[in-house]
């Protein structure tokens, strides 16, 4: 089954007081690469987070970014001594040195001491929020299913178009090994006439020289590198059939596809086999580019 490396997702959840958005994007990339953001008291979850994407996911780019809107645990209290001293110090610079600027309410409660906990307790740490980190859990899965139909979707198409390819260069395969024959038996004859023309007809043994254009000739024979060449786009149209990812497998299978197609073309002398050959190196390069985008 080929899935596209390229798809989105998003969810966003909502538990009386919490609330959880979601967003998922994956692009194309060599291996599975995990970039997660999310608020720094929840980074626990990042480990959990990954583990979703890693069973989702096998190949790709993959972004995902969680906001969190949770309640505070904690009672928080005002201190007027602390804020009024701040305030005092802040009028007695102002007059000191001229300062147009006075010290807002927004600054105020920033400072130091300004608000704190009730008895000097700080909030529960999100780490024993489990109510919130389940939330997180789900609303992750829910975009993640996003994501995978998308690249389903988009991988359906590029199988059909790597099909096509595939199914041309086995054609053309064929055309070529149906050419194999006349092609030898005419550079055979070249060699007859081009070793007649240079020596003496006395000087040649025929047992010699037919020793000396079946080594020439299996030089030049190409019928292996169709052979394997046409067992591997089966392997390729076998493994769109199937259910698993296979863009690693298929990443390695062009690359032998290729290196049979440019074997054949060092050999052959043949022109309309040249022109037959040339013609499924393209397909093949097709066929590689298409192969860059599946997981």
């Amino acid at each position: 089954m080929a899935r596209s490396m390229t798809g989105y997702g998003r969810c966003s959840t909502q538990t009386g007081e919490r609330a959880v958005a979601v967003e998922v994007r994956t692009t194309n990339h060599r291996f599975l690469d995990l970039h997660v953001r999310l608020p720094r008291e929840y980074g626990f979850l990042e480990s959990r987070i990954s583990q979703a994407l890693r069973a989702a996911l096998t190949r790709g780019r993959v972004d995902i970014s969680v906001s969190i809107d949770a309640p505070s645990t904690a009672e928080m209290m005002l201190n007027p001594a602390v804020a009024r001293s701040y305030v005092e110090a802040a009028e007695k610079l102002r007059e000191q040195f001229g300062f147009s600027d006075r010290l807002e309410l927004k600054s105020l409660l920033m400072l130091p001491g300004v608000v704190h906990s009730k008895n000097g307790f700080a909030a529960r740490p999100a780490w024993d929020d489990t109510e919130t980190a389940e939330l997180v859990l789900e609303t992750v899965a829910e975009a993640l299913q996003g994501v995978v139909r998308m690249r389903d979707q988009e991988g359906a198409a590029v199988a059909d178009e790597m099909r096509r390819y595939l199914l041309r260069i086995r054609e053309q395969a064929d055309a070529i090994r149906g050419m194999i024959p006349a092609a030898l038996a005419e550079h055979h004859q070249k060699l007859r006439d081009r070793l007649s023309t240079l020596l003496p007809a006395a000087a040649v043994d025929p047992q010699r020289l037919a020793q000396e254009i079946a080594m020439l000739s299996e030089k030049t024979d190409i019928a292996e590198e169709l052979i394997r060449l046409e067992s591997h786009v089966g392997q390729g149209l076998a493994l769109l059939d199937g259910d698993a990812a296979v863009g690693k497998e298929l990443d390695f299978l062009v690359q032998e596809m290729h290196r049979e197609v440019s074997t054949t073309l060092a050999k052959t002398s043949d022109m309309e086999i040249t022109r037959l050959a040339l013609g499924v190196k393209a397909d093949v390069e097709r066929f590689r580019e298409q192969v860059q985008n599946v997981e």
